[in-house]
């Protein structure tokens, strides 16, 4: 038998994985994730502590007062990504107005992602409290709950968990909008030494791939084609569907512009192969912090990049107004 130490490890890869994975598509909007969040933590959460919990949407999905509900234990629970008060706020609320205090001793809201700790320490409805604290779970809190039980059950837990979630299997969708993402987020950081001294650059992409690249030009026009018919919608949803804004993509520029401009002097004035050396420097940065990546996607970025004058800024050509 494994041990216990084993067992809890891969609990917290398979669980932590979803976590991820609905961060992600909440960030672009994707949110039938959530959906089928709740009958997989009804089955995790009957498992774990023993309850009888049904899937109820007692009113329209997003607005109901409560998911999931075990009449025998009388619990119901609240399934949300959301960490925000006035979430609780609307969730006691409507469990008051529905008169299913009557009908459950308790509510509790889990948190499929992870919760904030709130300055109130109540959210208070008539005679009804709710503790942000002790009442509002995440993934977090559930697996210390599943550390302490016997090796037993964690067994039986981790066995549920390998049937149900494959790390290994990561919508290929879902890695290219992450990759793209993950690098939109990490370039548009203003820790950055070069966030807010890029260059003032219009983008022209003719002059810069025909006259600046010229010798490389084939190569560049032909690569980024290949690459939008896979990644161009990807690439559409992740500006038009996230949260990222003109700011962030300002980031994005203002960094991009000096960074790639330092390795294309690296390189010799080759964009080929300063090219290849942003996109493994940004792979680096990716693998160290265990994101699943895909090299295409981020090699589509940084092109789609050069050609809007983000990457290896045109300081020698001037724009035509």
């Amino acid at each position: 038998m494994q041990t216990k130490k084993i067992l809890i490890n891969d609990i917290i890869e398979r669980l932590s994985w979803i976590k991820a994975q609905v961060s992600l598509y909440n960030k672009i909007n994707l949110t039938d994730i959530n959906i089928l969040s709740e009958s997989f933590y009804k089955d995790l959460l009957n498992l774990t502590f023993g309850y009888q919990l049904t899937n109820i949407n007692i009113d329209e999905r997003n607005a109901a007062a409560i998911d999931l509900g075990d009449e025998s234990n009388k619990i119901a629970i609240q399934v949300t990504s959301s960490s925000d008060l006035k979430k609780a706020r609307k969730t006691v609320t409507s469990f008051v107005e529905k008169k299913l205090n009557q009908k459950y001793k308790e509510l509790k809201i889990f948190n499929i992602t992870t919760k904030k700790k709130h300055k109130e320490k109540e959210v208070c409805v008539e005679d009804w409290k709710l503790d942000t604290d002790k009442d509002i779970w995440d993934v977090e809190w559930l697996i210390s709950q599943i550390s302490e039980l016997k090796l037993e059950k964690i067994s039986e837990i981790s066995k549920f968990l390998e049937r149900e979630v494959t790390t290994n299997t990561t919508p290929t969708f879902s890695k290219e909008v992450g990759t793209i993402l993950r690098l939109i987020e990490y370039i548009s950081d203003d820790a950055h030494p070069e966030a807010g001294n890029g260059y003032v650059e219009e983008p022209f992409p003719d002059r810069k791939i025909n006259e600046r690249f010229s010798d490389y030009a084939d190569y560049l026009k032909s690569r980024f084609t290949e690459l939008y018919i896979e990644y161009g919608a990807v690439l559409k949803v992740v500006k038009d569907n996230s949260d990222i804004g003109q700011v962030k993509l300002r980031r994005v520029g203002n960094h991009l512009r000096g960074f790639s401009d330092r390795v294309l002097s690296d390189c010799g004035g080759n964009p080929r192969t300063a090219l290849d050396k942003l996109v493994i420097h940004f792979e680096e940065i990716l693998g160290r912090n265990q994101i699943d990546y895909d090299r295409d996607a981020a090699e589509f970025y940084i092109i789609e990049q050069l050609i809007q004058c983000n990457v290896f800024p045109n300081r020698d050509i001037p724009c035509l107004a």
